[in-house]
């Protein structure tokens, strides 16, 4: 039998540490009714004014100092079918049957950079390479507006394929107004109020005035649809006390809209669809977490004869448990709390008793995993299974407490349990420590 490799990450590959984001929440704004010589829809209101969509993240990020700008440090992906849900999906009526929705309206609100323009002299991967500045409860913007400049973002409206950014721009015509392709014509009243004919399998257009003759739009008409929202580490600093994030001006930094023409004056929102805001549900914490990780570290847990192994779910008899040290550094002063990440044994599918499985390599034994515990009193590290979110990571408190500029030391014990018929071979694993600020 071989070794375990314990995994950190060193300066070149720092500890990772939490970072799962909270909050997103789709509000539902405000849309003008308005009569022009083109067209004659309006909004279903209600809902479109009071029913909010949330999307959740996680209540805080926690960064390494080392994070590049520009990396992204969270990610959403909302599916547009969670409008449906409001009134059925039903949206707007039309007078007439050639009334259409042609286009999408995309675009940021209101970032905190100069201008409210996108961050000069940075690209990231979005479908128009540009990053905006997300309000937040600090100060010092390096990039000339408000808060802190610690963190960017970007939102897409993903559709057939394509990635359409939402962008900043100041003035008609110069809005980012991709077409939606096929146009989208209003259903028949008669059909939408009682889910059939051209309604059929939409649910029934009730409690709105449709009068017969008129047409009414549902979300479902539209072509499949996501909305992507990224975050990303920009040059301001959150510090490790950290900052709140914001909504930004009119409550919202994205904003969502149907429109029936590319020539619709902004200022007048003729034939504006202005549907949905993109909020945060709440003010989400981001901060510098105060360590770092030195090195990656490997223990061996020598060659065990499969004798030994009697009991299920015990160590092997008269086998030592093996001390694990991990270090890091640390910059500045706080309580510390960390977790395991890993994939948990078979026998011990929640990793309440802390058993990771054997790696998956040839000529690999069968019958054991791997148990962390603590020194000590031997109790059992839970594990936390790979690619949890953040809310959901197992966190450990063995009182470390970090001292800037000094080594912090994180030790436990590691040993091979039986979990099934032991069979002879390679017994390697693998776990992930994240350290954060309690």
């Amino acid at each position: 039998m071989r070794t375990i490799g314990l995994k950190t990450r060193s300066a070149s590959a720092p500890l990772r540490f939490a970072v799962r984001l909270l909050g997103l929440l789709l509000s539902i704004a405000a849309l003008l009714s308005v009569t022009s010589v083109e067209a004659n829809c309006g909004r279903i209101n209600p809902p479109w004014s009071d029913k909010p969509l949330t999307v959740n993240f996680g209540a805080e990020i926690v960064l390494d100092e080392n994070v590049a700008v520009g990396t992204p440090i969270a990610t959403a992906v909302i599916p547009g079918s969670q409008l449906y849900a409001i009134k059925g999906g039903w949206v707007a009526t039309c007078n007439n049957q050639d009334d259409a929705i042609k286009y999408w309206w995309l675009e940021q609100h209101y970032s905190q950079s100069s201008g409210y323009f996108p961050v000069p002299g940075i690209s990231v991967d979005s479908a128009d390479g540009r990053v905006y500045i997300m309000q937040d409860s600090g100060s010092r913007n390096p990039y000339g507006g408000g808060g802190s400049g610690s963190v960017g973002y970007t939102t897409e409206l993903l559709v057939n394929g394509n990635a359409h950014a939402f962008s900043w721009v100041s003035a008609s015509p110069n809005k980012n107004l991709p077409p939606i392709g096929e146009e989208i014509h209003g259903i028949p009243c008669r059909d939408a109020l009682l889910g059939t004919g051209a309604a059929e399998g939409y649910p029934p257009l009730i409690e709105i005035n449709c009068p017969i003759g008129d047409y009414a739009v549902n979300w479902r008409q539209l072509p499949p649809f996501q909305i992507k929202v990224t975050l990303y580490r920009m040059a301001g600093s959150p510090g490790t006390s950290g900052v709140q994030l914001q909504n930004n001006n009119n409550a919202g930094f994205s904003l969502f809209s149907l429109l029936n023409s590319q020539g619709t004056p902004s200022g007048a929102n003729h034939e504006l669809f202005n549907l949905v805001r993109l909020q945060l549900a709440q003010g989400t914490r981001v901060r510098i977490n105060p360590c770092h990780g030195i090195n990656n570290v490997s223990v061996s847990l020598g060659e065990v004869g499969s004798h030994r192994f009697t009991t299920l779910g015990q160590p092997a008899t008269g086998v030592a448990d093996t001390p694990v040290h991990v270090t890091a550094w640390c910059h500045t002063d706080g309580d510390i709390k960390w977790a395991v990440l890993g994939k948990a044994a078979a026998y011990d599918p929640g990793g309440n008793q802390g058993i990771l499985a054997l790696d998956n390599e040839e000529e690999s034994a069968s019958g054991v995993g791997i148990q962390l515990i603590h020194t000590g009193s031997l109790a059992p590290l839970p594990i936390t299974p790979e690619g949890s979110a953040f809310d959901a990571y197992r966190w450990i408190d063995t009182n470390l407490h970090a001292q800037g500029g000094n080594i912090l030391m994180l030790d436990f014990l590691a040993r091979y349990v039986k979990t099934g018929t032991v069979t002879p071979g390679t017994a390697n694993g693998h776990a992930t420590l994240v350290l954060s600020p309690k």
